[in-house]
């Protein structure tokens, strides 16, 4: 057999990205034409703005994805830690670093925990996530008794509200942390570790990969984003509200499967994943100028999330039909697949985190 069915393959499973980009320019058109506000620069920093929370906390979300975990708590983390800091800024009166320090190690020693449960004891990733969800959300409450610390002064208003060159601080911070993502997800050994456990981990162990540290690692990562975000919106609302973070954990799995990272694990793309955060983003935004309710988009993001299901179920189908080993073409740019093969070829010293 040819290569063929195998190239079909992969643009079947490439197509969740390169086709969320070209329906991003589509429905750019169809509101830019709608709607003469949609294209302009306020407009689309505004949009950058509303995403920038939801794609900090998508880039470590999606990368346990990819190793064939999940998080289901970054909303409730986000919540507790900024409960954490409004506590420790207004009733305690420490100063704005160690407040905002105690609050990041919130966020990232309740990853741990979900690691340490998750990898090392075998707990099932959905019941610990779910359980943090309710559980951390519980503790903020606990914490701040439904009493909101306002008042933070200017200096902090400067992480949600402050500007770099006219471009607002959260979608600098954002694209800052999607560069080193990209980085880790593309050119470091890291990445094919991650698409090789979630591909196989067993083989992936037998290869010297960390399979329990990388995912462990990885939920440290989701805490301390989610712990950025919740204090990114207090520092936008001057205020540690109990009521932030809500339904955060649908919107980073949302734009993780509408990139085209399988659910499963082994396979996925961190441009298609800003894609999928960009999409929502526009698409809430450009409906809202042509004056449709928000519902409407959540029946058109439930939609093209059911169509992204259908892809990748017919990509899985495609991707099992036989074909030799040298007649296996190369895959396309910015698609990571089931690379255990590859790390095979690394060097000792690159086999293991």
């Amino acid at each position: 057999m040819t290569g063929t069915a195998r190239r079909l393959a992969y643009r079947v499973g490439a197509y969740q990205a390169g086709g969320l980009l070209v329906a991003l320019l589509v429905m750019s058109a169809i509101f830019t034409a709608t709607s003469g506000q949609f294209l302009t620069r306020s407009n689309l920093l505004t949009i950058l703005l509303q995403v920038s929370v939801v794609g900090l906390v998508a880039i470590p979300g999606a990368m346990l994805v990819l190793t064939g975990y999940v998080d289901l708590s970054v909303g409730s983390v986000a919540v507790l830690s900024a409960a954490v800091f409004g506590q420790m800024a207004k009733v305690v009166g420490l100063p704005l670093a160690p407040a905002i320090t105690i609050a990041l190690l919130v966020g990232a020693g309740w990853g741990l925990l979900n690691g340490v449960l998750i990898c090392y004891f075998r707990f099932s990733p959905i019941i610990v996530t779910l359980g943090g969800f309710a559980g951390a959300r519980g503790l903020a409450e606990a914490i701040t008794k439904d009493v909101t610390q306002f008042g933070f002064g200017k200096t902090f208003s400067l992480l949600g509200n402050g500007t770099v060159q006219g471009v607002p601080i959260p979608v600098v911070i954002f694209i800052a942390v999607f560069l080193i993502g990209t980085y880790v997800w593309y050119e470091m050994p890291a990445g094919r570790h991650m698409a090789a456990i979630g591909s196989d981990k067993i083989a992936a162990r037998a290869l010297g990969v960390q399979v329990f540290r990388v995912p462990a690692m990885l939920y440290v990562l989701s805490g301390a984003a989610a712990a950025a975000g919740g204090l990114i919106l207090t520092s936008e609302l001057d205020g540690a509200s109990v009521s932030i973070g809500v339904g955060l954990e649908l919107e980073v799995l949302t734009a993780v499967l509408l990139g085209g990272v399988a659910f499963s694990g082994g396979r996925g793309s961190l441009w298609g994943v800003l894609f999928g955060i960009l999409f929502v983003g526009m698409l809430d935004d450009g409906l809202i100028l042509i004056n449709v309710g928000p519902y409407l988009a959540n029946v058109a993001i439930g939609g093209v999330l059911l169509a992204a299901a259908g892809f990748d179920v017919v990509y899985q189908l495609v991707e099992r039909i036989p074909v030799t080993v040298d007649e296996e073409p190369d895959s396309p740019p910015g698609l990571i697949r089931n690379q255990t093969a590859t790390a095979a070829t690394k060097p000792p010293s690159e086999r293991a985190l």
